[in-house]
């Protein structure tokens, strides 16, 4: 299958290196230092049993590539409005894009740009990360689950979840995507918010009551929001998520990794949209609200001083 991943760092490389290990004909579509250490020296993924260094085409142009059966969309959310007509180079008649992003709106961005019926929303749950260029260390093991909107009878989906698995994937096709995208981004969105503010991991600050309560109290608001929405979710998934996240071992949300690192952040695409959807569909939303105003500030990073 020929697999363009556009978006090679923690999340596209992490599963961009397993389906090229497997036999796929994939191509990264990265930039900078990574890019160059992709091409002299292949990808190395580093896993939590294992690790390896896989030969990759790797390219910043998408008109190299031409047109794939695949592409998986795993930039941030905030380079979406540069990256997302780059995308058509990529795109022929019968290719699908199956968008892994954190937030809930992407799919509808995709589809204004490359047509609804191309797009497969999918989630990611994982930790993965570029350790140093052309090395990806993956914390967590990769699981990720999509499904199609309109078509849901088209055989596509099986393919690609044979693709995934295939490559050792734990992958799920989902009836409704959407109300999995939107499990997913009531846990993340309050979680990076919180950590975020907090400038602490996950596992040390739910262990303070106050901060404990703060992400409960962010998750609900994100949950009245997506219900508010007619997205089919769960009354009790606050409490569901919290034993969850409970049960992982320690790992850092990627937005606060991006606040220490003084980089671009997520946060429109997070906390910020469950303020514009709160207020598009009547939701009170005070906690996202508060973290927001409080990590606005630095939400594009931070300029160095050279």
């Amino acid at each position: 299958m020929r697999i363009a991943v556009m978006g090679a760092g923690g999340v596209g490389g992490c599963l961009g290196g397993l389906l090229a290990k497997a036999g796929n004909d994939v191509s990264l579509i990265a930039r900078g230092p990574h890019l160059e250490a992709i091409k002299e020296n292949g990808l190395q993924l580093v896993r939590p049993d294992r690790e390896f260094v896989v030969q990759v085409n790797a390219t910043d142009d998408p008109a190299e590539v031409g047109p794939v059966d695949l592409v998986l969309f795993t930039v941030k959310t905030f380079h979406n409005r540069h990256v997302i007509t780059a995308l058509k180079p990529l795109v022929g008649p019968d290719t699908a894009v199956i968008t892994l992003q954190n937030g809930v709106e992407s799919y509808e961005h995709l589809g204004a740009v490359l047509g609804s019926g191309n797009i497969l929303p999918g989630s990611f749950w994982a930790s993965a990360h570029i350790s140093e260029p052309g090395m990806i260390v993956e914390d967590v093991p990769a699981r990720i689950s999509f499904g199609e909107v309109q078509d849901t009878e088209n055989l596509r989906a099986l393919e690609f979840r044979k693709a995934f698995r295939d490559a050792g994937i734990e992958t799920e096709i989902s009836p409704d995507p959407m109300k999995v995208l939107w499990e997913k981004f009531v846990v993340l969105s309050s979680l990076a918010g919180v950590t975020s503010a907090a400038q602490t991991k996950a596992k040390e600050l739910l262990q303070f009551p106050d901060a404990r309560k703060m992400f409960c109290d962010a998750m609900d608001e994100a949950l009245a929001v997506g219900l508010a929405k007619g997205i089919e979710l769960s009354e009790d998934l606050t409490q569901q998520s919290l034993k969850w996240i409970e049960s992982l071992p320690e790992f850092q949300i990627s937005m606060h990794a991006d606040y220490e690192a003084s980089q671009p952040t997520e946060l429109d695409a997070l906390s910020g949209a469950v303020v514009r959807l709160g207020k598009q569909f009547g939701v009170p939303t005070p906690v996202h609200s508060f973290l927001y105003s409080v990590l606005l500030p630095h939400k594009d990073g931070v300029p160095s001083e050279d």
